[in-house]
């Protein structure tokens, strides 16, 4: 009699996935001992090491919860005939509702106003003016599910005008309303806000440096919903602090949670949140079962 599979859930996954890995499968948590004798792994923000991989012996397939797969040690994995599946797209709607909130929120002061109000003090006066989305020109770095449903927002809902940089890709997509620019360098220069949307790589860490947003307007926005490592957190708390940039967010962190120390925690104009971007209810429900599918597809197929 064949024994049924065994799923390590590492993280915390929608009720929904729970369900159909146990249609399926036995279950082990965060709270039994990792590594394990498991044919699959459900993984969120853990890294997952090639040491630890090593140690799985019937391990067939890691599913990472999410995009991107850089917290896995995905050599080894390959090495090991273990395949990797992650969830392209499935998030892209919750992430880019929370891009377009953080840069509401940044253009029109929300955070430092509630402050001034919850405190007693009067509001600045330079903080009384706030933009329209619609009047600022965007720029989208990365254009694959996530930097498209930000652009779907930006120049469908408020009529932004939005050029996108993505590597090899020029000129404009009418139907959309998105224009290409030719290098990262084209579009940082004429955009007045940012967003971030390029997986972490080899020749994206610290892509988004001094020189970088340098090359920003004066007085414009970043909002990073990426990958904390593209952007060079000391070069921006800089920005931040003489002025240059207005205000920036970021979901995401070189070091996460982030340090107290941060410098960019200091910065009055600088919002976070700690990598909860894909954390709604739908966000959630359609990437669990999205990989909890895949990583129970992995090893049907090989038993």
């Amino acid at each position: 009699m064949n024994r049924r599979p065994v799923v390590h859930v590492l993280g915390h996954i929608h009720a929904s996935a729970i369900a159909l890995l146990e249609s399926e499968a036995d279950l082990l948590t965060e709270a039994d001992p990792f590594p394990s004798a498991c044919d699959g792994i459900v993984v969120r923000t853990r890294k997952i090491t090639g040491a630890e991989i090593a140690a799985c012996p019937n391990l067939k397939v890691i599913g990472k919860h999410g995009t991107g797969v850089d917290a896995i040690d995905v050599a080894a994995a390959a090495a090991a005939g273990i395949v990797v599946e992650s969830t392209p797209g499935a998030n892209a709607e919750s992430v880019a509702d929370l891009a377009i909130g953080f840069a509401l929120a940044l253009i029109r002061n929300v955070v430092p106003i509630t402050l001034a109000l919850r405190e007693g003090r009067a509001v600045e006066p330079h903080l009384r003016t706030g933009w329209d989305l619609g009047e600022l020109r965007a720029g989208i770095v990365g254009y694959g599910a996530v930097g498209r449903a930000v652009a779907r927002r930006l120049v469908g809902g408020f009529g932004t005008p939005t050029t996108a940089y993505s590597p090899g890709r020029t000129g404009s997509l009418p139907e959309r309303g998105v224009d290409f620019a030719p290098s990262l360098a084209a579009l940082l220069g004429q955009s007045r806000i940012v967003f971030l949307h390029m997986p972490l790589t080899v020749t994206t860490r610290g892509i988004i440096d001094a020189a970088a947003l340098a090359a920003m307007p004066k007085g414009s926005y970043l909002v990073n919903c990426a990958r904390g490592g593209i952007v060079d957190e000391a070069a921006l708390a800089d920005a931040l602090s003489s002025g240059h940039l207005a205000g920036a967010a970021s979901d995401v962190f070189a070091v996460e949670p982030p340090l107290p120390d941060n410098p960019l925690l200091r910065e009055p104009n600088f919002l976070a949140m700690p990598h909860l971007g894909a954390s709604t209810n739908g966000g959630l429900e359609r990437v669990g079962t999205e990989i909890a599918r895949k990583v129970l597809d992995v090893i049907a197929a090989r038993r």
